[in-house]
């Protein structure tokens, strides 16, 4: 008994030193945070700098017994937040055809219901691979069927408003409105004034389905419609005036319909080199044609509905090789029943996920009995440095 006592009057005192230790320590950190709170806020000179980045992307083909060289693209972004509210992007494109303004758009950040509405000049969500830029593509030229069809890119003036809606599904419904659709669709110009019957109007359905931890499936809809076009007709070649004149015909309507689906294997337990990707992408226009070619009367001419489309397989062999297989079928739009057939075989090298080389082999054929054909042999060299905003995109 007398040990027990003993030892808890030399407890008493060590527990008193240790709580007030403890509370020495609790109020020097109090002081420290204090301290801290008070000081003026440290920053760099680059803090409110917007993130760069660029692409640069260098091709050579050879056409039969011609070879060309040419710098495709030497691609500039910027991009930042505004505010809490909004972000915004820009992207120069200078190539052998000159500096160009490629996007500039304001998207929103903080609206209510999942809502987003996006501004300026951007690429309309119309289809998949339209709105990839040239050096994402998973071969080196973009398919002949949305180069015909679409104008190349999907660059557009305008703007567009997604819905996310509030299922377990992810399903997204995005409308726009625009002077027009296709960086190279000479249907409209930009810079012209126009009535609201005279836009192009946009309604995309898109969703992604889930096969289990390794496969996924994405699926969209897109419908592209401009109510009126403005043609140039020759009123000499219908009448007794020699009068060239811009007028509004009845019947201009068109439009430009589109599916697309992407399967993707991405197995869980091969890390992010193995994989299959699967791209489809069907498309219809609708359109009453006008003299598209050379020495043409530019007379109205009938409607005509026609219809092109590719299909590519794409292979992830380990951390570098990536082998691509596309076929591309385009109908004629002013005389549906002549195809273009183009066949490509190509062969990326990744080095790094920032540079990559890639070599391809096209066949180009038309459907007419006789008609010609050409072997395209291709060569790419791309490299990516900096925050680029979309980089080599797998997805």
């Amino acid at each position: 008994m007398r040990h027990m006592i003993l030892t808890l009057l030399l407890l008493v005192p060590s527990a008193a030193r240790a709580q007030g230790a403890g509370e020495d320590r609790i109020k020097a950190l109090e002081e420290r945070l204090n301290k801290l709170e008070g000081a003026p806020a440290k920053t760099s000179l680059s803090a409110f700098n917007p993130a760069m980045g660029m692409s640069i992307d260098a091709a050579f083909r050879q056409t039969h017994d011609r070879g060309t060289f040419n710098l495709r693209g030497a691609e500039l972004n910027v991009e930042a937040p505004v505010d809490p509210y909004l972000k915004a992007w820009a992207i120069i494109n200078a190539n052998g055809g000159g500096v160009g303004l490629e996007e500039a758009a304001l998207e929103t950040t903080a609206l209510p219901y999942n809502l987003s509405v996006r501004g300026g000049r951007l690429f309309a969500s119309f289809g998949r691979l339209g709105h990839f830029h040239t050096h994402e593509l998973p071969v080196i030229d973009r398919p002949n069927s949305l180069a015909t069809f679409i104008g190349g890119e999907t660059q557009a003036d305008g703007f567009e408003a997604s819905y996310l809606l509030p299922t377990d599904a992810f399903v997204n419904v995005t409308i726009g409105m625009y002077n027009k659709i296709g960086g190279e669709n000479a249907r409209a110009a930009n810079d012209a004034p126009r009535a609201l019957s005279h836009f192009t109007y946009l309604g995309r359905l898109a969703t992604t389905v889930e096969l289990g931890e390794d496969h996924q499936v994405d699926l969209g809809l897109s419908s592209a419609w401009t109510p009126k076009r403005h043609v140039t007709e020759n009123m000499a070649t219908t009448t007794s005036g020699n009068i060239v004149g811009e007028v509004t015909k009845k019947n201009t309507w068109r439009t430009l319909n589109g599916v697309d689906m992407t399967y993707r294997w991405q197995p869980a337990a091969g890390g992010l080199y193995k994989g299959f990707l699967w791209g489809t992408e069907v498309l219809q226009n609708n359109e009453r044609t006008y003299g598209r070619n050379v020495g043409d009367d530019n007379l109205p001419k009938d409607r005509a509905m026609s219809y092109a489309g590719y299909s590519f397989i794409q292979l992830k062999l380990g951390r570098h090789w990536r082998p691509t297989l596309m076929v591309d079928v385009t109908q004629n739009i002013d005389a549906a029943r002549t195809n273009t057939n183009t066949l490509t075989l190509a062969l990326a090298y990744d080095f790094t996920e920032f540079q990559k080389v890639r070599g391809a082999f096209s066949q180009v054929t038309n459907s007419l009995p006789g008609s010609w054909h050409n072997d395209i042999v291709g060569l790419q060299w791309t490299a990516v440095f900096g925050r680029h905003v979309h980089g080599f995109r797998d997805r």
